[in-house]
């Protein structure tokens, strides 16, 4: 984390089609603070370089020959010239009463709020309205803190011990996808996307976390773009580690129940992977086989029915077990003609149209 907080104000302007006077750049060395910047320009910043990584360290404006109190920096190029006055600070946050006591409540000093990623890259300001928001729990091992499929309602944030994260209805009843540590978060996938928990998180050791209700969460989101840019980065980075595991257990063949993996989510999963094998269903008294060569979809047989029509009518399977055997090649002649993500489609349109019949049907019979 700098030391100090550099801000570039925009003072002259000529042609330049970006900055305005009084536009801003501010800069918490190697991050620049978005909360508290009005416009970024590359070509500025790559220009001003040599001097904000120096100032940022408390090299004095005279040292780099652009000023005595305040500092001076020109950006030139072939749209136009920016001067900015440049100005260093300390990062300090201006605290009240009432926060110092709530963080003590929360058994917690400022300093190590300030390291944790989530809070992190949070200019001042928007920490000092965030404290106010988190709320204290202690949870005992082994209890489940979140379990997956509920809805998710708050944002947690580990300050002490440890956590495992569960996929239930897997090769096993449970597996252990990952272990979360101090200053890690969970609960985040749930509130940015609306669906329901993917994983169970169980306390391994005693737990002290934080935690932001979803309302709060959702705001800040909206009001600090740090925040909103951390959230990204580690939703990305979680779903490269599930793409990495789902790519280790096609390997070695996956098996689980489709009421935790649907057959869609089955079947999209095996196309964009490009997987060759016999993915078996095993259901409403029944055996299904989907032959899949390089994600593509050679045959489907469900009892008596065989390709297009017997895919249509396992799509409306919610109960069962599957199992995909993997394999190098597949000899036999490919009998489906549409291509494996036009199957889909056109399987689940017709699920729907058969779903509103039937509804429709009921809602007839009531009124009768």
């Amino acid at each position: 984390m700098a030391l100090l907080r550099v801000t570039m104000i925009a003072e002259k302007v000529s042609e330049c089609p970006t900055f305005f006077k009084g536009d801003q750049i501010t800069i918490d060395y190697p991050q620049i603070v978005l909360e508290e910047t009005d416009k970024v320009c590359l070509l500025a910043l790559d220009q001003c370089h040599p001097y904000i990584l120096p100032l940022s360290k408390g090299v004095a404006y005279a040292t780099l020959g652009i000023g005595e109190e305040i500092g001076a920096l020109r950006c030139c190029c072939s749209m136009g010239t920016v001067t900015f006055n440049v100005m260093k600070r300390r990062r300090r946050i201006a605290i009240t009463r009432e926060t110092l006591k709530h963080l003590a409540e929360l058994k917690l000093d400022l300093a190590k709020l300030q390291v944790m990623p989530v809070f992190a890259p949070l200019p001042e300001a928007s920490l000092e309205k965030i404290i106010p928001l988190l709320q204290l729990q202690q949870i005992n091992t082994g209890t489940d803190i979140i379990q997956q499929g509920d809805v998710g309602e708050f944002l947690y944030v580990i300050t002490k011990g440890e956590v495992l994260v569960l996929r239930e209805g897997g090769q096993i009843r449970e597996e252990v996808l990952a272990t979360l540590a101090e200053g890690e978060c969970f609960g985040e996938m749930s509130l940015i996307s609306g669906e329901p928990i993917s994983a169970t998180i169980r306390a391994k050791t005693p737990v002290v976390l934080l935690q932001i209700s979803k309302e709060d969460f959702d705001r800040l989101i909206l009001e600090n773009p740090s925040l909103s840019v951390y959230f990204t980065k580690l939703l990305t980075q979680r779903l490269q580690q599930a793409n990495t595991r789902m790519e280790e257990m096609l390997d070695k063949g996956m098996l689980g129940s489709i009421e935790t993996f649907s057959i869609p989510e089955l079947v999209q999963t095996l196309a964009l992977n490009g997987r060759t094998g016999i993915l078996v269903i095993s259901g409403q008294e029944s055996e299904a086989d989907i032959h899949f060569d390089k994600g593509f979809i050679h045959q489907v047989s469900l009892g008596e029915l065989l390709g297009e029509q017997a895919f249509y009518e396992l799509l409306a399977w919610e109960k069962g077990q599957f199992q995909f055997q993997p394999a190098e090649r597949l000899s036999m002649k490919r009998q489906v003609s549409k291509d494996t993500m036009h199957l889909l489609m056109e399987g689940l349109r017709r699920l729907d149209e058969k779903k509103d019949r039937l509804s429709g049907s009921d809602n007839t019979t009531q009124s009768d």
